[in-house]
């Protein structure tokens, strides 16, 4: 059924809205006229007569092929007046600080009827924000993203019932702090992956293939002591400690890890494997709540797809959860985690830059972050 109105509502957007509506005319009024004689008929008959041209030969009834006409042309005539669906937008939001692809790259890999509307696009680059892999204006990236629930309530405004897509290729914690500005009770956004071999933008859809994840939640000893929280994901690649110890992390309770089973490339591929996993970092932070009562703040590493740390970060409850830093990772940085976006403080209304750096040391890359 969900393809026959997919392809119905392509059509009527594809303007056979015109078309459909004279067709189901065209339906009625040879039904009604095969019901019986028309009386039209009648008329003609006796002007004929009068001019000795003879008569037209009588139509017999016919009522069943009659209704078979009426009733889809009543259908046609009511989807033409009344079901048309008005013509929507899609806003695509494109958000960069690592790749290299073009504006607007998104247009051509949406949905076969998206592509027919009119497209517009929130452009969120940060990459006049580096300089040779090195992050040297964190002031423009936060300010940058800090505008964009505006400026897409504004577009939402003109064009209610708008579609949302998501794409991009940012640092972890620029996705993270966007998908936190775009909480999913606010906005409803669909999200977009890079495919690594095609290098098609991928739209996240319900999928039967399911994604084997381990959580360590359960195994945490509850504490009444003050302190932090470790959660790490390990999707695409394994976080390791030692990493997150050439941090130093002073106070804290425990670290709940939540990883693949198998950790890889592209292993996310649908929005059920999405949802599995910020099922388990929602259950994560509800019982570090209950468990640790006098926990300060959470803090979070990732090695996964942008589009799952995007819709992590839209889980995050501003009025329950606490402040939470997001770390960034690079491989050519001392240490590893070099620099950290602070979001749900009670002291900022927005998120805060941390670098990690030791004072007097080298800037840290995050070419490869």
């Amino acid at each position: 059924m969900k393809i026959f109105t997919d392809f119905l509502e392509l059509l009527l957007r594809l303007h056979f809205r015109r078309a459909t509506g004279w067709v189901g005319y065209i339906l009625v009024v040879a039904g009604i006229y095969l019901i019986s004689p028309p009386f039209y008929v009648d008329l003609l008959n006796l002007l004929l007569e009068e001019i000795d041209l003879g008569r037209l030969p009588t139509q017999e009834p016919m009522p069943i092929l009659s209704v078979l006409l009426i009733f889809p042309g009543v259908a046609l005539v009511v989807i033409n007046h009344l079901w048309a669906p008005k013509r929507k937008e899609v806003i695509g939001v494109r958000h960069n600080s690592l790749g290299t692809f073009p504006k607007y790259d998104l247009k051509k890999d949406l949905p076969l009827a998206q592509r027919f509307e009119t497209y517009r696009e929130i452009d969120v680059d940060h990459s006049d924000s580096y300089a040779n892999g090195l992050l040297n204006d964190h002031r423009s990236v936060i300010r940058r993203l800090d505008k964009v629930p505006q400026e897409l309530g504004g577009l939402l405004g003109s064009a209610s019932g708008s579609l949302i897509a998501y794409y991009g290729l940012p640092h972890v914690p620029l996705a993270f702090y966007l998908g936190y500005l775009l909480s999913d009770n606010k906005f409803n956004v669909d999200l977009y992956e890079l495919g690594n071999q095609t290098h098609r933008w991928n739209r996240l859809t319900a999928g039967k293939e399911s994604l084997e994840v381990d959580s360590t939640l359960d195994q945490i000893t509850p504490s009444d002591a003050s302190g932090d929280i470790i959660i790490a994901f390990g999707i695409s690649y394994p976080i390791h400690q030692a990493e997150i110890d050439e941090l130093d992390i002073p106070d804290i309770l425990a670290k709940v890890e939540i990883n693949a089973r198998h950790p890889q490339r592209e292993v996310v591929t649908n929005l059920d494997q999405v949802e599995k996993i910020c099922t388990e970092f929602r259950r994560a932070l509800e019982e570090t709540k209950n468990r640790f009562p006098n926990r300060q703040r959470i803090h979070l590493f990732y090695a996964g797809p942008v589009s799952l740390c995007f819709a992590l970060g839209q889980r995050i409850s501003e009025r329950i959860d606490p402040e939470i830093m997001v770390y960034n990772f690079s491989a050519k940085s001392r240490p590893r985690y070099a620099w950290s976006l602070t979001l749900n403080s009670p002291e900022a209304l927005s998120a805060t830059f941390s670098s990690h750096v030791p004072q007097g040391a080298d800037n840290a890359s995050v070419q490869y972050a």
